[in-house]
């Protein structure tokens, strides 16, 4: 016996039940890209102006949207907190001492924490950005090796068809 509601035939007739959903709309316009550098929010600090530059003008002519700014703004902020942390590591020190009674106790300093998470954001918005160099490759907008292995193959091909050649000529009278 099989589960589940019995099949109503007149069901379709009546629009009862699950309805199809609406079509997805084509967007109206494609996205629209930035010709030129933004200026920087206002939000960010002003050690993060520089930082927001570079980024900016390398994304820009790859087709930077209005859309992945707010993406930009937490990657330079991540960078900023990870230089932060590891200032704070340089001073400090990775171990924190600090006296209880008569000995001497350490625990890690807690910025140690704060540098590898903000490393791991920046390099996950950065990858998502296309700014690092694996991304790069998996984006194909760095495709060096690529073309050379690519004229590698080719140039096999030409020496082989020119082989091919010479032999088909050697071989009938001419």
């Amino acid at each position: 016996m099989a589960k589940g509601r019995p099949p109503d035939p007149t069901r379709e007739k009546r629009h009862t039940g699950h309805r199809p959903l609406p079509a997805v709309r084509a967007a109206s316009a494609a996205l629209s890209t930035l010709a030129a550098v933004p200026e920087p929010p206002e939000t960010l600090p002003e050690s993060g102006h520089e930082l927001w530059t570079t980024i900016c003008s390398e994304l820009v002519p790859r087709g930077l949207t209005a859309g992945e700014l707010p993406l930009v703004e937490m990657l330079v902020r991540a960078v900023l907190r990870n230089r932060q942390a590891s200032r704070a590591i340089d001073r400090y020190g990775i171990l924190l001492t600090y006296r209880v009674g008569g000995s001497v106790r350490g625990v890690p300093n807690p910025m140690l924490r704060v540098e590898k998470d903000t490393a791991a954001t920046c390099l996950r918005l950065a990858e998502t950005l296309g700014l690092s160099p694996a991304a790069r490759v998996r984006l194909g907008l760095m495709q060096v090796a690529g073309q050379s292995l690519l004229l590698q193959v080719v140039e096999q091909i030409r020496e082989q068809a020119a082989a091919n050649i010479a032999r088909q000529r050697k071989g009938k009278p001419g």
